[in-house]
Parts: C-alpha cells; sequence; structure tokens
C-alpha cells in the first residue's frame, strides 16, 4: 500500500527533534530555536497532533514478549485512534506541514532517511485505517500491516535505535539540547549567563511537575525575601533602598506559584538581583 511519509506524524516528529538536536551542535541557533517553536506549538498536550503523537509512539517504544499482549496493545491503541477527529488532524497536520516548508528547505528537511521507515510506515497507516474514511479494503494488505507491527513490539529495535543516535549526536541527552536551548533564549534576553539557582528554576520549570516547581519557587522567593530585606536594611542610598523596598513588596505580592512563563520570568529577574546583592556588586540606576 502507497505510504505518504510527509504525513506521518512519527516520522514528522522524528525529523523536527533532528532539526533541534543538530542545530544545537551544529551551532544553527536559529534552525533548532524554529523546530522547538513548532514542537511546541503543534505537540502540545492537549493538540490533536500531540494525541495522534502519544498513540504511535506506545506502538513506536513498547516492546512485550507476548504475541498475545503486542495484539491486544495494537487493537486498543487502534480502537482509541478511531475517535480521533479526522477533520481536526489533517487539518492541524496540513498547517504543520506548511509551517514546516516555509521554515525549512522541504526537500532537505525530508531526505533524511528514518531508520525503521517499516515500522513507521505500517503504524501510520494501521491509525489511517482505524477511521472510517480510510479503510484498507484489501484484507491481506492490512493482516500484512499488524504482524509488521506486532513483529516490531516483539522485537523492538527502536528504542536502541535512538538511544545510539543521541549519543552520535552529542554525550548530552536530549533534554539538555532543549536545556541549552531555553538557556540561550533567555541569555539574549538578559545578557548574560545563569546562575546556578536560575538554572535550577528553569530545569523544575522544563521537568513539567507542578509540585516541584511549586516547592522550588517557595524556597526561592524566602531566600530571596531575606536577601532583599539584608540589602534594605544595610543600603545607604535612599533612591536605591525604595527601589529594593519596592522589588521587595511585588515580590511578596506574588499569590500563585502555578508554572507560568510570566512567573519564570519575574523570578529569574529576581534571582539575577539577588545574586548581585548576595555576591556584593555595585547597584546602578535603570
Amino acid at each position: 500500500m502507497k505510504h505518504n511519509k510527509k504525513h506521518n506524524i512519527g516520522i514528522i516528529f522524528e525529523l523536527l527533534t533532528r532539526q533541534v538536536a543538530e542545530g544545537v551542535v551544529r551551532k544553527k541557533p536559529q534552525a533548532s530555536q524554529a523546530a522547538t517553536e513548532l514542537i511546541n506549538k503543534y505537540f502540545s498536550t492537549n493538540t490533536v497532533l500531540h494525541e495522534e503523537l502519544s498513540l504511535f509512539n506506545i506502538l513506536l517504544y513498547n516492546q512485550t514478549d507476548s504475541h498475545r499482549v503486542a495484539g491486544k496493545l495494537l487493537e486498543s491503541v487502534l480502537a482509541y485512534a478511531n475517535g480521533i477527529n479526522e477533520v481536526e488532524l489533517c487539518k492541524s497536520k496540513d498547517s504543520l506541514l506548511e509551517e514546516v516548508r516555509s521554515t525549512f528547505s522541504e526537500q532537505d528537511f525530508f531526505k533524511i532517511k528514518i531508520p525503521n521507515y517499516k515500522v513507521y510506515a505500517s503504524i501510520q497507516q494501521l491509525l489511517d485505517n482505524s477511521r472510517e474514511e480510510k479503510k484498507i479494503k484489501n484484507i491481506t494488505e492490512k493482516i500484512v500491516l499488524e504482524e509488521a507491527v506486532i513483529d516490531h513490539l516483539l522485537n523492538n529495535t527502536e528504542v536502541k535505535r535512538v538511544q545510539e543516535y543521541k549519543e552520535k549526536v552529542s554525550h548530552e541527552p536530549v533534554d539538555n539540547f532543549t536545556m541549552q536551548l531555553i538557556f540561550e533564549k533567555f541569555n539574549e534576553k538578559y545578557g548574560g549567563a545563569f546562575n546556578s539557582h536560575q538554572k535550577g528554576l528553569l530545569r523544575v520549570f522544563i521537568s513539567d511537575d507542578t509540585s516541584q516547581f511549586k516547592s522550588c519557587v517557595e524556597g526561592e522567593v524566602k531566600r530571596v525575601d531575606v536577601t532583599l530585606r539584608e540589602a534594605i536594611d544595610r543600603c545607604e542610598d535612599s533612591i536605591l533602598k525604595i527601589k529594593l523596598q519596592d522589588a521587595k513588596k511585588i515580590l511578596n505580592e506574588v499569590e500563585s506559584f502555578e508554572p507560568t512563563e510570566q512567573l519564570l520570568t519575574q523570578l529569574l529577574t529576581y534571582l539575577d538581583l539577588a545574586n548581585e546583592l548576595e555576591e556584593g556588586q555595585e547597584l546602578v540606576n535603570s
């Protein structure tokens, strides 16, 4: 059965993450940032592409030693895929592809050879087939696709391949690529490197663990508050003292510690200020 890899959600995501990783390694931050923005826009939680990719990855990255379990897993994934709104899915995928074409060279973007292409193609075709509009008429074709995926679940080499690729691109894990991109983005905004407290806050923010983020923020807010109070007590410049008092007041008015970009940006600024105060650097009027 003919397959269009440009509409394969697993392949598209694979190629976007490669742009992120290789852009960092080859010092092409614009390409990395562009790919990251597309990933964040189209694959964030609650998007239809995230939903399809999650199903795709269940079949791509799981492994079992039981043919029966593999069959049940495939059956369950396809039953769930049947409930995805095909019109919305196609619209989102077309929109993503349009942005890929306008951002990268389409020929260069899709020319990269995907190992295990047969598995990627089989998974996508079965997901498409699960929706009524794309039923595979030839039962033999469907059986061949199902057996290809089940065989993959029984003898999964994809996880090892991905790990080998990460090691080939860099000794750093992919999460560190993302971290580096975010560091670069905020470094450009603030014009300097992050201190240890800022890096710690960013790592927790990226981990998407709300309770851990809140705990980290509470601790940092208390620490910065003490630093500001001590600086106010010893400050002899009346104008600077007023500014520090205002900064402390604004910090104490923070009511929600939910992990938002607005709160993150605000706290990064405070952590920079606290670092300067703790190191005894001279503050200048803004």
